[in-house]
């Protein structure tokens, strides 16, 4: 299954527990208005960010899921942005299925860090 196929799953079965508001981290370069003249910008959260980005309700604490396939993998680059935004009390964790993304809901909101 596709990631993006993964992500939108994910993000059905938290908004259906109203227990989380969660959005699409895109990331990347853009060229803003389409206009191919334009140089490229950055889009998102920056390099390493995690796919899905949101907060916990009621509390607010941030929430945040790397989203990967049964065979993806975490670059180096995902991996120094968990561990910093992980040292600044954010909760982020890999998840590869809406069940592991679900139980990765369950951790935040005890207070876990990933």
């Amino acid at each position: 299954m596709l990631e993006s196929v993964i992500s939108k799953q994910i993000r059905v079965a938290i908004a259906r527990t109203r227990r989380a508001l969660v959005m699409r981290n895109y990331v990347g370069k853009v060229v803003p208005w389409g206009r191919k003249d334009a140089y490229p910008v950055d889009a998102g959260l920056g390099e390493g960010s995690p796919d899905l980005v949101g907060v916990l309700i009621p509390s607010g604490r941030a929430f945040c899921l790397e989203v990967k396939t049964i065979t993806g993998r975490v670059s180096k680059e995902q991996t120094q942005c968990h561990v910093a935004w992980r040292r600044r009390g954010v909760f982020v964790a890999v998840v590869r299925s809406v069940d592991e993304a679900l139980a990765a809901l369950d951790r935040a909101e005890r207070g876990g860090s990933e």
